[in-house]
């Protein structure tokens, strides 16, 4: 999993510095050149999306997104599991429409190309599966190894 994670992590900053670099080179073709890139807009949008999504699947590696852990530290710590085990159905369940609603469309977007790179758009919407299926599998991991780490620390039990 860690190979993956940093496999991700590399796209991920492959993906900014693309945009990064096509947008200061718009900057640059506007301002000097008094001409305009034509695919930077579209490339731009595009590979925001893969890197945003792909950065979600990071996040949920690094269990980093944002909760109130308030309300985990009033309910004790079997409530704390209970909500955490509860927020992961719900986010399984989101990602789950999210994956089945996205492959049900991507066969209706097979025949529609961008405008101006000229490739198929099933590429970028790609992102909505692959990225939610991440989020999904690391999702269950992390579920796992809370259950795992509350059962191994439960009174009563030795480690």
């Amino acid at each position: 999993m860690a190979k993956l994670i940093r496999l991700l992590e590399y796209v991920v900053i492959l993906l900014m510095a693309v945009v990064t670099v096509s947008v200061i080179a718009e900057i640059a073709m506007r301002t000097f050149a008094d001409t305009s890139l034509i695919v930077t807009d579209e490339l731009s949008r595009y590979l925001m999306v893969w890197t945003a999504l792909l950065a979600a699947a990071i996040l949920v590696h690094e269990d980093g997104h944002v909760r109130i852990a308030l309300v985990e530290g009033m309910l004790g710590r079997r409530g704390a599991l209970l909500l955490f085990i509860l927020s992961q159905v719900i986010t399984l369940g989101f990602f789950g429409v999210v994956i089945a609603s996205s492959l049900i469309m991507l066969p209706t977007l097979a025949q529609q190309n961008t405008v101006t790179l000229g490739i198929s758009i099933v590429w970028f919407y790609l992102a909505l599966p692959v990225s939610s299926l991440l989020i999904v599998a690391l999702t269950v991991r992390n579920t796992l190894s809370r259950l795992r780490r509350y059962t191994a620390q439960e009174p009563g039990r030795s480690p």
